[in-house]
């Protein structure tokens, strides 16, 4: 095989590994309801939904800071076996529920570990294309494991055991093909090595169709943008409240009995973000990060009104809009925060980033358990949506203070060039009349 085949093989067990990692963490998801049924979990079954971002949050930390980055030919593999073996837990947690805990977390861990690594492989591999890939993959796993998960879950038996017992298998063979890929290429993120992105010299001013990105306006990475991190929080937020969430608050205030519906309103959130990546919309509308901010702040509001009035058609234009703004805010937000970064640069950033999207959804989700349980699912659910309308306004306030605040910069510099004596006109800027001509 040669090298640029195995570049290839390796740069597809990567990402595709990547993406059927994410769809592990919503294996669980339908399964909740059966959770407190046959164990009696109560309102443990939120946390238990939760747990996994505890041991993403902590290794995404560690990513972000650690040399794990710059070893992602051995922390990929440990990642899929982390999967495989979360999954074989999970199947006993049928019988013994304690032991879906800890499962949780090894899952959890296997998300965590394989983000940074495959965004590093996929850099290294495809440049600029492959930082594209994860961001997308991310929103694509999500979608389409939940999808798989409530299917399974009610078409086939076992369904305590099978969605596991499926993803394990799945993953084993993708491990296979994941170590077929690092034998083929052997030199792909060597120690030592820190490619730069492929066919990317510069940071494009805006972002072209040859890194098969949505176009941003990022003329350099962002990657300490407090606003931009609180957009991505609130994208995996909303998320993590449709699947996790809303659809037992449904169950509870009968506005549907039936599992399948359910789980297919919240659901509809990740779904509708999924078919839009796969698309390829590049609506404006889903790439000015204060729209996506306004997006799901609506979103989220018009949800929570239908589950207070009972109408899922209302919470379903809720979780559309919703899944909207989450197709540009994840995408868009982590786009600002890596453009242009080395391969190994991009991994720990986009660990740094994951953690605090994570976090964001895990907090939020828990909140929205502890108020659940105080003051009811509605009193709670109501709770929850004002708190996530306060802090998309805060993160709407701070992209917008931080474009004005960056506009104000480079107009200040283009001035000063243009004002010295004898500096030269920048680049794209027409020189004044003093100096076209210098008497008339």
């Amino acid at each position: 095989m040669s090298s640029d085949s195995g570049t290839r093989l390796l740069a597809g067990a990567s990402g595709v590994g990547f993406i059927l990692a994410i769809c592990g963490s919503n294996a669980m998801t339908p399964l909740l309801p059966g959770y407190m049924d046959r164990h009696g979990f109560g309102p443990a079954a939120a946390v238990l939904f939760a747990m996994y971002f505890v041991a993403i949050i902590v290794i995404l930390i560690i990513s972000a800071r650690g040399p794990l980055i710059r070893h992602s030919r051995k922390v990929l593999p440990i990642a899929f076996l982390t999967a495989i073996a979360g999954d074989l837990v999970e199947i006993a947690g049928a019988w013994i529920p304690l032991v879906l805990f800890p499962g949780r977390l090894m899952t959890g861990a296997s998300v965590a570990l394989s983000t940074g690594a495959a965004a590093a492989m996929m850099v290294a591999a495809k440049g600029e294309q492959g930082r594209a890939f994860i961001a997308r993959g991310s929103l694509i796993g999500a979608g389409a494991g939940l999808m798989a998960a409530i299917l399974i879950a009610v078409y086939l038996p076992w369904r305590l055991v099978t969605v596991y017992a499926i993803h394990a298998i799945v993953m084993a063979i993708c491990l296979g093909v994941l170590f077929a890929g690092l034998r083929a290429a052997p030199d792909l993120l060597a120690p030592g090595s820190d490619p730069m992105p492929v066919g990317d010299e510069e940071p494009a001013e805006v972002p072209s169709d040859r890194t098969c990105d949505i176009e941003i306006a990022a003329d350099r990475s962002r990657s300490r943008d407090p606003g931009a991190f609180l957009i991505g929080a609130l994208a995996w937020a909303i998320g993590a409240l449709a699947v996790g969430a809303m659809p037992n608050a449904i169950l509870a205030t009968g506005a549907s009995d039936s599992l399948l519906v359910a789980q297919c309103v919240g659901g509809a959130c990740l779904l509708v973000s999924m078919i839009a990546n796969l698309a390829g919309i590049g609506l404006r509308v889903l790439t000015a990060l204060p729209s996506v901010g306004l997006l799901l702040m609506v979103g989220w509001s018009v949800a929570i009104a239908g589950l207070v009035t009972g109408h899922l058609g209302i919470i379903v234009l809720g979780t559309v809009i919703g899944g909207i703004g989450q197709a540009g805010g994840y995408r868009v937000a982590l786009a600002y925060n890596t453009v242009g970064l080395s391969a190994i640069q991009q991994g720990r950033v986009a660990s740094r980033f994951s953690a605090f999207a994570y976090a964001g959804a895990g907090v939020m989700v828990v909140f929205d358990g502890v108020a659940g349980q105080l003051g009811g699912t509605i009193g709670g659910a109501v709770t929850t949506a004002a708190v996530y309308a306060v802090i998309a306004v805060i993160a709407i306030g701070l992209v917008i203070r931080r474009s004005r605040r960056s506009a104000g910069s480079t107009k200040a510099a283009g001035t000063a060039t243009l004002s010295g004596k004898g500096a030269p006109t920048q680049v794209g800027q027409s020189a004044s009349p003093s100096q076209r001509s210098p008497s008339r």
